[in-house]
């Protein structure tokens, strides 16, 4: 599906969605991941790692991206985060998510290419306790959009993908998490939630190389959220 592709794929933050890179590469691209703390202290320092990461794979054809922290994933009551763990779990990562954007832009220099963002399910919906992670993914999101509107005419692609909370991170399994819209709590509408080798890496192989899709986001959680 990715035969011959060049993918970096930046999960700063989400330890378990390093797993990518081997399901990435297992669809035929050639991926090179990155999630030391160094490289995402600042926009220069993301600059120079993804500028690295085209010079060692020949060029990029795609960027793959997920942005967070463990503040992030800790369930707490909105009302008794203070400013200063307001900013760490949310205003934090939600700058790098900025910087990573930038850097992609920057990097990619004008070529056409596809920039896929990765987030939990219920940034559509909000979660309770989870408000922190909550605004972050909704503005990757948002900036996901944007972005998509001003480069598109450069054929550069952005869009969002939706996983499952517990594919993105396993230590959510326990958050009060939204129940479906539906009567009742009924089961995902394909029976499963799709995992990283099951989905999520065919699914950001679809993006890139569907040429007519920007802009979207699509909830990868077996039919839990259905977007209009």
């Amino acid at each position: 599906m990715l035969q011959g592709l060049k993918v970096l794929l930046a999960t700063p933050g989400c330890p378990e969605l390093s797993h990518l890179r081997d399901a990435i590469g297992t669809l035929g691209a050639v991926c090179v991941g990155l999630d030391a703390d160094h490289d995402f202290t600042d926009l220069p320092a993301i600059e120079a790692a993804f500028g690295r990461a085209k010079v060692e794979m020949g060029g990029l054809d795609a960027i793959v991206l997920a942005i967070g922290n463990d503040q992030s994933r800790q369930a707490r009551a909105f009302v008794s985060l203070s400013p200063e763990q307001w900013r760490a779990a949310c205003l934090g990562p939600l700058r790098t998510s900025r910087h990573c954007l930038q850097a992609a832009w920057r990097t990619l220099a004008g070529e056409p290419a596809s920039i896929v963002v990765v987030g939990p399910n219920f940034s559509l919906t909000g979660a309770g306790g989870l408000a922190a992670l909550s605004v972050l993914s909704e503005g990757q999101r948002a900036m996901m959009k944007s972005a998509a509107r001003q480069w598109g005419a450069e054929g550069i692609r952005l869009n969002w993908l939706g996983l499952d909370a517990q594919v993105f991170d396993a230590h959510l399994a326990n958050a009060a998490l939204p129940l479906s819209p539906e009567m009742g709590p009924p089961p995902p509408a394909l029976g499963f939630a799709p995992g990283i080798t099951t989905g999520v890496a065919h699914t950001i192989a679809m993006l890139i190389g569907a040429t007519a899709i920007t802009g979207a986001s699509i909830p990868v959680d077996g039919g839990v959220w259905m977007v209009p």
